[in-house]
């Protein structure tokens, strides 16, 4: 597929100007146009033979999101209460005849730092299967399908959660930190990192390259919708037993066997020209075709009118398609980001933590906190980014990539911006309001992915996306120990965390931010 060059400062919407007649209409002629278009989009993507595939694929990344999030809070409350108990353990009169104990005692500097290490440490120990077994996983996708691995993913995650729920249920009669064994359950199917590299390769095979951004963006949004509706439901939950939210996670998780068992395996596409698997696809810039043009930084363009080395379908061994993909010059901008936004965002897993141990909230009113954020996310995800991809339909494969650069570059300074006010939030509306605004950043992922995807044949999507999750799992096993310590700065007596670690995060999307601004799409 050739390529017509445009400029960098080229605008992105069509050249088209609207006719006489089309100036002329009226609101309402404009409403039902639209509404002929949605209808028409609906019934052309309920004829797709993919359609089944997309359906079971959102479905099951919902249940496996919602599983997730309505346990997180309640997650770190148990661990709090273990901490608690082995802490108060010899302590006369901490513990009720009941077994409770006071809340109050649980925010001590002792309790806090050992419940910022658990979860720390838990974070990036859950890491570890992905750093190890993603490429493996990569590749029993594509030799078995992406249904088996599914099902392995499952199994894991399943038992990993049930040995946390065995051993806080034990309650002091085991060491609380043998919970970081479940990570060992982990190693069956690769974890979310894996699970979510196979939903994301099964969308990108089963719709164009020209809608491939919108479905994915879609896609992305499916966490932040969990988000405001979970975070409620643990909260109800939570008053009832802290128990019902890991019961209710239980539950999901066994509903995704149902539909990876009935969900048909990802279609086999016929590649086109431009998608056709080709050396090069991997060459340095300067041999790359017109229509695979890299990212460059500003003192690598040159004006140079090279020819495109002549094509071979020869297949490669799976370890040198990974080492091109890491070293191809268009991927190190997504491949940095990839890198260090899970390092980032790790931080807010301690926001919960923060909210209940500097400014009073309840641990079950914290999960009102996700509210906050997943309306942002969604916000952004579910309509600002579609819609903008709608209007700008149909992109060239350059402006595309101009659109995703431009979308990554404002939601870096999101990024920053949001995690700033946390760190200098003051009060508990400035800490909903940080949330929100991160929120608000999360067309990271599909902007970055989407560019990514630009890059490479179809044919190596699964290949890209499962390198990307062994790059994400670097990032988040250095991150989750980091943050954690960087968490426990200024924290004594009376007086909670100095918040660090959202300090760091701020500054490493300030960093990316400009990585992204350097660098530019070349003609």
């Amino acid at each position: 597929m050739s390529v017509v060059p445009h400029d960098e400062r080229e605008r992105l919407l069509p050249r088209n100007e609207p006719s006489a007649e089309e100036n002329h209409r009226t609101p309402t002629q404009f409403h039902r146009q639209y509404w002929k278009q949605g209808v028409a989009a609906v019934k052309n993507f309920r004829s797709r033979p993919s359609a089944p595939v997309l359906c079971c694929t959102f479905a099951l990344y919902f249940l496996i999101s919602f599983s997730r999030h309505i346990i997180e809070v309640p997650t770190i409350r148990l661990f709090e209460l273990a901490a608690c108990h082995e802490f108060y353990s010899r302590v006369q009169g901490a513990v009720d005849h009941d077994g409770d104990i006071h809340k109050r005692l649980c925010k001590v500097p002792g309790v806090q730092n050992e419940l910022s290490t658990l979860t720390g440490w838990k974070f990036g120990l859950d890491a570890v299967p992905g750093l190890f077994l993603a490429i493996y996983y990569g590749s029993v996708a594509g030799k078995y399908g992406r249904k088996l691995v599914l099902l392995l993913f499952s199994t894991g995650m399943l038992l990993s959660l049930l040995w946390i729920v065995l051993i806080c249920w034990l309650d002091g009669r085991v060491p609380i930190r043998l919970i970081w064994l479940s990570s060992l359950f982990i190693f069956i199917g690769g974890g979310q990192r894996v699970a979510k590299a196979m939903l994301f390769t099964i969308v990108s095979d089963a719709v164009e390259a020209s809608d491939r951004t919108r479905y994915l963006s879609f896609l992305s949004s499916i966490p932040h919708i969990t988000t405001l509706i979970a975070p409620p439901l643990s909260a109800i939950f939570m008053r009832i037993s802290i128990w019902v939210p890991f019961e209710a996670a239980i539950g999901g998780l066994t509903l995704t066997y149902i539909i990876i068992l009935f969900m048909p395996e990802s279609p086999k596409l016929t590649p086109t020209p431009s998608d056709t698997i080709t050396t090069s696809s991997y060459l340095p810039q300067e041999h790359l075709p017109p229509d695979r043009q890299p990212l460059v930084f500003p003192r690598s363009c040159d004006d140079r009118n090279t020819e495109a080395t002549p094509t071979t379908t020869n297949p490669s061994p799976w370890y040198t398609e990974i080492h091109q993909l890491l070293i191809n010059p268009s991927l190190r901008l997504s491949l940095t980001i990839f890198l260090f936004t899970p390092t980032a965002l790790i931080a807010k897993a301690f926001v919960y933590q923060h909210a209940s141990e500097s400014f009073g909230w309840e641990m079950s009113s914290t999960t009102w906190l996700r509210v906050s954020q997943a309306l942002g996310a969604s916000l952004v995800t579910l309509f600002a980014l579609p819609i903008l991809g709608t209007l700008l339909h149909p992109l060239t494969l350059h402006q595309a990539r101009l659109f995703d650069l431009a979308v990554l570059r404002a939601s870096l300074l999101v990024a920053a911006l949001g995690f700033a006010v946390l760190w200098q939030a003051q009060a508990s509306w400035m800490l909903v309001l940080a949330l929100f605004i991160c929120g608000l950043s999360e067309a990271i992922q599909p902007a970055n992915q989407g560019l990514a995807t630009s890059f490479v044949a179809r044919e190596l999507n699964a290949r890209l996306f499962t390198t990307v999750a062994v790059v994400e799992t670097v990032g988040k096993l250095a991150g989750g120990p980091a943050q954690s310590a960087l968490f426990s700065i200024g924290r004594r007596e009376g007086r909670g965390s100095l918040g660090v670690s959202f300090l760091a995060s701020s500054v490493v999307f300030l960093l990316l931010l400009l990585l992204a601004v350097l660098v530019r799409v070349r003609r």
